[in-house]
């Protein structure tokens, strides 16, 4: 394949190029032109998005649009080595360019993957400074044979597979539409797959709420399982709750952003009978009635628990 040639304007220009988030009095044209020029034409971007222009010498040569990452995709999570859990948690630390228009006219060698290059250096923080998180990993989605991702692959985008051809309804559920598309991937941080895979949030992202998660009935006693092989080191007086329903109802609690042990106690406070019973929660005969457990139960139990062992049975049930 021949490699383009610049002329020394062209080379002068790509140095020129400049790419910025639209102004609020900008949106209006930036959707004018997206819905205009754009083969898909534009109605809107899904969940939290940034629109950006790219700019040579102030005149408006191409835009790009980002929004929310897919919920789900098989190609990415097997790529990253997603667990259903910590993709429901760090989803948000993606996001999806969900459009990319190189204005009419503009268009001359190397410009839309310096664009492309310029756009994913700020992204991140593009996003921290809106949305109070970065991004650590960028998608897209490209629809082939009908195009071949040459601009991505040109600015070191990773091909990790194809797509199989479904679209997420609106009100739920999938619908199949037939256009299988290659998903590309450009981690913006050398570490970004690591961090998105391993089970306990990266330091960096201390002030970056993770997503709640609320786990159903049948995951509740998936989780009870993996306690139910923990050792129980308490003293006979001290076992008045089974071990492996305290620590579900805890884990299960902080995964809805309870923070405290007296977080925990009222999100277990909270649990049905049809829950508390799944779980095999202590069973009061005089009551007849299935009891959560305490905040000073569950904080004894925590504060004794085998750290080691514990880390090492929740980390298997997330991945």
């Amino acid at each position: 394949m021949e490699v383009p040639t610049l002329t020394e304007n062209q080379q002068a220009s790509l140095h020129r190029v400049q790419v910025r988030p639209i102004l609020p009095t900008e949106r209006e044209r930036w959707n004018t032109l997206m819905q205009t020029y754009h083969y898909r034409g534009f109605r809107t971007l899904a969940g939290r998005n940034l629109r950006y222009v790219a700019t040579l010498d102030g005149r408006w040569v191409a835009l790009l649009g980002w929004h929310a990452a897919a919920f789900q995709c098989q190609a990415r999570d097997r790529w990253i080595g997603w667990s259903w859990i910590l993709r429901r948690q760090r989803l948000h630390l993606i996001a999806n360019n969900a459009r990319f228009l190189i204005l009419p006219g503009e268009s001359f060698p190397n410009l839309a993957s310096r664009i492309l290059a310029l756009n994913l250096h700020r992204l991140s923080a593009d996003w921290q400074s809106v949305y109070g998180h970065p991004i650590v990993l960028a998608e897209t989605f490209v629809e082939s044979p009908r195009f071949t991702g040459a601009c991505y692959r040109a600015a070191n985008w990773v091909d990790v597979g194809g797509t199989k051809g479904f679209a997420r309804r609106p009100g739920g559920g999938y619908v199949h539409h037939g256009q299988p598309k290659r998903l590309l991937l450009f981690p913006l941080h050398p570490q970004a797959r690591a961090w998105l895979a391993q089970p306990q949030p990266q330091l960096e992202w201390t002030h970056t709420p993770m997503q709640t998660v609320t786990l159903s009935d049948a995951q509740m006693e998936g989780l009870r399982q993996i306690f139910f092989r923990l050792p129980d080191t308490r003293s006979k007086l001290g076992k008045q709750h089974p071990l492996p329903a305290i620590l579900t109802v805890a884990v299960a609690a902080v995964l809805t952003q309870a923070e405290s042990y007296a977080a925990i106690a009222e999100w277990a406070g909270r649990l049905t009978q049809a829950q508390l019973r799944r779980i095999r929660a202590r069973f009061d005969p005089k009551t007849k009635r299935y009891v959560a457990p305490s905040e000073p139960t569950i904080r004894r139990v925590l504060q004794g628990a085998d750290v080691e062992a514990l880390d090492a049975a929740i980390g298997a049930w997330l991945l």
